[in-house]
Parts: C-alpha cells; structure tokens; sequence
C-alpha cells in the first residue's frame, strides 16, 4: 500500500499542536500519573494524542495494527506482533521525553514508524517545541525541515553521543560503562526523539541504549540508514529490527566511521560471551 508520507506528516502536527503542545506548562495534578516508576510519567496529553493518532493513522492503512506506547502498556502481546516478517504495523510514541513535558522543558516529540513485513519502510519524528519534522522513506532518504539531509562528514575529533544504560544487564554492564566514561564523552538521552534528530544532523556521533522500545527507535534508525549510518547491537552483532530487547546494548550512529570509532573504544580486547 502506497503511504503519502507528508499527509500522514500534516496530521502528526495537527495533532501534536491540539493534544501536546496546548497542553504545554498548563497540565493539573490530575492531568499527570506515573507508570513504572516516579520519573516513568504519563499524561492526558500522551493518552489523547495516541487515542487521535490511532483513529486517524488506521484512515490511512487500515489492514495496520496500531501500536502504541500507552496501549501496548495495557496489553505487552502487541510488541511481539513485530518479531514476524508477516503485516503491517503503525508504530507510535505520542509524546516521547514525557518527563521533559512534565518538567518545563522544550525537547519533546512524536515518532511515527511504519513496519511492513519486517521492514520499517517510513519514519517520522516531529518536534513539536520547534514544529519541525524529519520524516524518511526507505530507498528514498531522509529529510529535515524540507531538506534531504547527506551523509555526514568524516568525524574530526573525539565523538560525542548519548548514553540510555540504565539496563544494561552483564557481562556488558561491567566491561562497557567503565570504558564509555573513560574513553567517551556522553550525555544522559531523555529524549529519542531529539536524540535521533541530533544524529541524524551530526550534532551528536553515537547513542548507546540498553532498554529498547520500537516506538523510540524504529523511526529514527530508519533515518540514519538512509544516511549510511548504521545500528547494530554489540553483543550478537546483528543489525537493528524493530523488535523489543532489554539489557542488550544497541549501538546507533549516523556514519559507519562514527559507528567504528566508538565500537573500538568501547569494546577493543573485549569478548562478553
């Protein structure tokens, strides 16, 4: 089924401005609960926006399971729905970096990706402070504000990236984390939304993540492939699907040399089995 990928844009922003960034600074006690734990928020603005998301995505494919961050919270069965190479799937995260929207701060997004028999064919990340978009379409590149983004330059200087490894589970935990702070400079990942918007400009190298959400990620890997970047994890060396994994780290760059860079810092002499 062919997909209009600036139609589904136009309604992923018309949505985002109703639901999420009305809402901005304006939320009530009552409008805010938690998940799984204190900081894990949700808000009307996540629930509302993906119920919006949901009707309005299935207009444009309806054979598509929806599945979003805050349903697949209620029924997890929907994420493996992914693990076959059978359907298609909308793949949602309403309000990514929720707790920078609870918080006051203005980096926060919707992720939109569409996975057809096992491929992401289609992403979107909109930014909602900035009403911007990078939206891609796999074979056909990535664009940003409009404009189809190249592949980034050759790295000059030491990388810089994001860190997200609250769960990484060993042998990885105590042979990588010891090596990225001495080797790297890294930064905490609130966002995915912005820290894939960032990669994908060569504002920032490399992000390492240890808990991973399709709805977080599979979007913003479709961008950096159609850069030449690459998303593989280290334990297997097998390369991103948009399956859910835990404790396993994923390594993300938009650059093969970037990817490598970081790769032999992190893990030169090492063989976690």
């Amino acid at each position: 089924m062919i997909i209009d990928p600036e139609k589904v844009a136009n309604v992923i922003a018309e949505i985002a401005e109703e639901e999420i960034a009305a809402r901005f600074g304006k939320l009530s006690k009552g409008d805010i609960d938690t998940k799984s734990g204190p900081n894990d928020f949700v808000t009307q603005a996540d629930i509302e926006a993906e119920r919006q998301l949901r009707r309005v995505l299935s207009d444009f494919y309806p054979a598509a399971t929806f599945i979003g961050e805050e349903v697949a919270q209620s029924d997890p069965s929907l994420v493996t729905g992914l693990e076959s190479s059978n359907g298609a799937f909308w793949v949602v995260d309403p309000l990514d970096g929720t707790r920078n929207f609870v918080q006051g701060r203005d980096e926060f997004g919707t992720i939109v990706a569409l996975v057809v028999n096992g491929e992401i064919r289609n992403g979107w990340i909109y930014a909602i402070p900035e009403k911007a978009f990078a939206i891609s379409e796999k074979g056909e590149g990535v664009t940003w504000r409009d404009e189809r983004l190249r592949s980034l330059a050759p790295l000059d200087g030491d990388p810089e990236g994001y860190r997200a490894i609250g769960n990484m589970a060993e042998p990885w935990k105590t042979q990588l984390i010891p090596k990225m702070k001495e080797a790297l400079k890294t930064e905490p990942a609130h966002c995915s939304a912005y820290a894939y918007l960032n990669l994908v400009r060569g504002l920032r190298d490399f992000a390492l993540y240890s808990r991973v959400h399709p709805w977080d990620h599979a979007a913003g890997v479709s961008m950096l492939w159609e850069i030449g970047g690459r998303a593989e994890y280290l334990d297997d060396r097998s390369k991103y699907n948009a399956h859910a994994t835990q404790g396993r780290p994923l390594l993300v760059s938009g650059s093969q040399d970037r990817w490598q860079n970081v790769d032999q810092a992190l893990t030169a002499g090492s063989t976690p089995s």
